[in-house]
Order: structure tokens, then sequence, then C-alpha cells
């Protein structure tokens, strides 16, 4: 069987970066609106919370790109076309920093045109404006260094990012206070602070590509410009969401200015200063089956997106529950935050919706992370764009419609917890319909479609997990082989080249105070044998060590000297920190 615990540990390993990279977007909205709150008023919450859906469209271009690009890269690296993601990397650069430039323009140019669009009135309307001037002028760097964490991550090269997401927080929260307290630049100071902190989390990132070690990297004669569709049929979806859920706050900021108030504005963008947070843990777990998926269909790998999806259910599920239920725990010292005096209308709404709106989590991240699965099998287009406008504004939007006029501010946070259960329902539909039955099998349920990858006849995986596995795969082999195509020569080399492989990657791999793991399969595949050997362990390219051999000791490296004679082909490549070998006989 396929090693469930290393694609388990793979897919806990993923998660932090993908947590991260969503609360890059909300991170700033919260200290904007601490600060915002504490030093300018309570009532200056209403101009981040008018701010919020402008800060949507941010990450929708955002989402646009960078799930593309990593979908697409994904893809690739599955294919074993790891070149092939310069062009990714390259085109996305160009695309993501032509549309924040006509961003920043238009914002500098018609401030005032944009805040009554998002809804500001009055004196609102000046106060806006000077926040989107401040804050529009580091939207260059925040874009790209968005994009950068993405492939950082493929470089498994996070540090860079950590360090950077630290640093823009703790420089924020200086500027905020220098700006805000001391030279008393108000809303525009609010939103340069958060500008200068865009700069600095762009810069750390950027160091690494300066190495010239990245194996991405910017080059305009890798680009293949037939990349720029399939990045942006592939993000569309994210960024449908994205687009909807802007919209969704117009109506929503339309709705509670008529029949809530300002002090209903303010704990809208209370809590929505926090929904980054909040929806990190589910969108982090979904971009996590995302990014994995996209491998395993590329490689038509059945079994590993079996196991991908079921660590998905019992583990990424799990998390987001508990993370729901700390945010709940939360919910006081959140509202303190804000708002200080507990009998106050805003407080009390405020505190409502950091009680509820959690328990909202749950149903979005079965949806989200299912969706996403589906989103890589690539032939369930329109289901997956109607699942993202549904997801955005439909199910959500619909329901604060009918609830707000009739509930006031409780019916804003029903109806998250009520959109969410309508996601669960449409997906659990989709299923059904796509079978056309009830159906009785995990299998059923993933919708493989039929003819993708490799059957379970024609293939043989093993889970080797320590030294006596690695000597105990021989005679698998040698009988899984025999069985298919009776060469008992072709299945004599397999099994020693297998076991000679399994052996020198567990002694010289395995350290003795970390758990590691290989995975490998043996398939036929037209007439071809095909072995691949997945392996946690530190990088080492066996293929660059086959051209090492020295003639006159028959000894060394006799494992891969077999493989290199009996092999028609062996390719390499090191992808999220997965040693991939892949051999064909």
């Amino acid at each position: 069987m396929t090693n469930e615990k290393m694609i388990s540990k793979l897919f806990i390993k993923l998660l932090p970066i993908q947590i991260f990279l969503v609360i890059i977007g909300g991170i700033n909205s919260v200290i904007d609106s601490t600060f915002a709150s504490n030093l300018i008023g309570p009532d200056a919450m209403a101009v981040t919370g008018l701010f919020y859906p402008g800060v949507t469209l941010v990450n929708a271009i955002n989402n646009l790109l960078f799930t593309g690009a990593e979908l697409l890269c994904g893809r690739y690296l599955g294919k074993k076309m790891a070149e092939r993601t310069k062009s990714i990397f390259t085109i996305d650069m160009i695309s993501i920093s032509i549309i924040a430039g006509i961003i920043i323009i238009i914002s500098e140019l018609i401030p005032n045109q944009i805040s009554f669009f998002l809804g500001a009135r009055g004196e609102l309307i000046g106060q806006l404006s000077s926040y989107i001037r401040g804050y529009v002028i580091g939207l260059l760097p925040f874009c790209i260094g968005t994009q950068l964490t993405a492939f950082l991550q493929l470089e498994q090269k996070e540090k860079y990012s950590y360090a950077s997401i630290g640093v823009m927080m703790a420089s924020n929260c200086f500027f905020n206070w220098l700006f805000i307290s001391k030279l008393g630049l108000s809303f525009f100071g609010l939103g340069l602070s958060t500008s200068i902190s865009n700069f600095l989390f762009f810069l750390i990132q950027a160091l690494y590509y300066f190495t010239g070690k990245a194996s991405t990297g910017f080059s305009i004669k890798s680009i293949k410009m037939e990349d720029l569709p399939l990045i942006l049929k592939n993000g569309i979806p994210g960024s449908i969401t994205q687009v909807c859920i802007l919209i969704r706050g117009l109506i929503l900021n339309y709705l509670i200015q008529h029949f809530v108030g300002t002090d209903g504005l303010s704990a809208l963008a209370s809590v929505m200063s926090f929904g980054n947070l909040y929806w990190a843990a589910s969108a982090g777990v979904s971009s996590a089956v995302m990014l994995l998926a996209s491998i395993y269909v590329g490689e038509e790998n059945i079994d590993s997106i079996v196991i991908l999806m079921k660590t998905f259910l019992k583990k990424g599920v799990l998390l987001v529950t508990c993370a729901s239920a700390v945010y709940m725990a939360l919910s006081v010292p959140a509202t303190n935050l804000y708002f200080h005096d507990p009998q106050s209308a805003v407080y009390q709404m405020t505190l409502m919706g950091f009680i509820l709106f959690p328990l909202s989590c749950p149903f979005t991240v079965f949806f989200t992370g299912c969706s996403n699965y589906i989103h890589c099998l690539n032939n369930h287009e329109h289901f997956v764009r109607f699942a993202s406008i549904f997801d955005g504004l439909i199910g959500v939007g619909g329901l604060s419609l009918i609830l707000i006029p009739l509930l006031g501010m409780p019916g804003t946070w029903i109806a998250q917890i009520g959109g969410g259960f309508l996601l669960a329902i449409i997906l659990i539909v989709f299923a059904i319909r796509q079978r056309g039955y009830f159906p009785k099998t995990f299998i059923d349920w993933l919708c493989i479609p039929e003819g993708f990858g490799v059957g379970e006849e024609d293939r043989l995986n093993i889970a080797i997990n320590n030294y006596e596995d690695a000597v105990n795969i021989s005679e698998k082999v040698y009988d899984f082989c025999i069985q298919k195509d009776g060469n008992k020569k072709r299945a004599m080399h397999s099994a020693l080249c297998i076991e000679e492989l399994a052996i020198n990657i567990v002694k010289h791999g395995f350290e003795e105070k970390k758990k590691h793991y290989i995975d490998l399969s043996v398939s036929y595949v037209k007439g071809e044998q095909v072995i691949c050997f997945k392996d946690d362990c530190r990088a080492f390219n066996p293929k660059e060590a086959s051209d090492l051999f020295e003639p006159e000791d028959i000894t060394h490296n006799i494992g891969l000297r077999i493989v290199s004679k009996i092999s028609k082909s062996m390719t390499y490549q090191n992808t999220l920190g997965l040693n991939i070998i892949t051999i064909i006989i």
C-alpha cells in the first residue's frame, strides 16, 4: 500500500505556510483596526470596515495568480517538468506588477469616488480616502511578496516567509504608534504604516532570489505564453469567490448601515478584521489539499489521492473544528481589543459575532477542501465556478438579505453559519449526481474519472518505514513482475535494483532522531515497467551520482550501477522536500 504516514506528514508540514498565506492578507487589517479603535476612536472602526471590500479585491487578485500558479506548478512537478516552473514564476511576477500598478494609479487619482463606492458617506468619505492613499503606496510590494510566499514553499525556503511576516507585524505596530500617536497622521498614517511593513515583507523574501540558488526565478527566455491562460483558468475559482465576497461586503455594508447603524458597521469591521484569521485554518487546509492533489493528479496516482483526502477529512477538518473552538473561547478578549464597555450595544454585537462566526468554519473547510480537489481533477469546471459563486455570494449574501431586515445584527452571523451548512449539502448532492446513485464507498465519493491512472491490477505499492522493510521487498516485487509479464530476467533485475536502492536510502538517508518514510510504486504503463521511489530524506540525486562511477571500483554504488545498466531512463526531482526517483525499465 502507499505510505500513508509519509503523505500525512507532508500534509501537516504544508499547513503552516499555507495558513500564513491566508493570514498575510488579514494581519495588517487586525493591527490597523486595533490601532484605529484605540488611538483614533471607536467610530474609526467604521472606516476600516468600509475598506474591507477593498482588502478583498486585493486578495482576489492575489488568489487569481498565486492559486493558478501554484496549481499549475504542482501539475508540472507531477509530470516531471520542473523547468517549466520558471515560466510560471516570470509570468506571475509580470502580471501581478501590471495589475497592482493600475490599481495604485486609480486609487491615488480618485480616492473620494472609491470611498463613496465602498459605502462611505459624509465625513467618512474624507477619512476613508486618507486611509486608501496611505495604503496603496505599499500595494505592489505586498502583492509581489504574497506571490513569493507561494514559490518559496516550493523551494523549501519557508523560513524567509516566516521572518518576513514577523517583521511585517512588528513594523506595522511600531509605525502605527509613531504615525498616529506621535505624529498625528490619523487615517493616512494608518495606511502608510501598512505600506512600510509591506515593503519590508517583500524585501526579506526577495533576498533568497538574489542568492542565485532558486530553481524557480525570473527568466524572460523561459516564458511560455500558453501558461498565462492556464494560470488564469486555474486561478479563476478562487478569485471568483473573493470577488463575490467583495460584492457581499458591499451588500452587508448597505444592509447594516440601513437596518442597524454605525454600531453595526463597527461590530462587522471588528469581526471581519479577524475574518482572515478565522478562515486561515480552513483556507490553509484547503490550499494544502489543492497543492498535493495537483501533484497526485498530475501523476495519476489514485492511491495517494485516496490517502490525501482521508487525511484531509480526519486531520484537516478536525484541526479547523478545534481552531473554531479556540476562537469562540477567546471571544471576550477579542472583543476587548476594540471596545471596553460591556454594556454598550456595539460591544454586545461584536461579542455575538466572535461567538457565532467561527461555527461556520468546519462547514466551510469541508466544502473548500473537497471543491479544491474537484478543481484539480480538471473536468468539473462548471461546478467549481458555481460553487465559488455560491460560497462567496449566493449563500451568505442571500441569507443576509432575508435575516438582517428581520433580526438586525444577529442575522449577519446566522447567515454565515447557514451559508456554510448549505455548501456542505451542495457538495453531497454533486457527488450523488456524478455517480447517478448514492455513493457507497470512499472512492465513489471522490468521483475519480473512468480510465484515470493505473488500474489496481497493474500497480504495486509498498510502504517502507525501516531497514527490515527494505530488505524484504524483493520477493514481493519479483512475484508481481512475474505475474504481469512472465519475464524472469526483468523481474529479477527489477527486484534487485529496487532492494538495493531502498537499502541505500535507509542507510544513508534515515536519521536516528527523525522518522523517515519511503513510498515505492511499481506499475505497468503501455508495456513499460515504471518504478517510482519517494522519500522524505535529505536531497540526493542518484542520477548525478550514477555519472560519477569509477570504472575500476565495481563495488562502489552497486545499486546505482544496476539501475543505470537495466533502465531505459532515470529521472530525479525534489518536490516539497520529497526526493522522487522515476525509473523506466
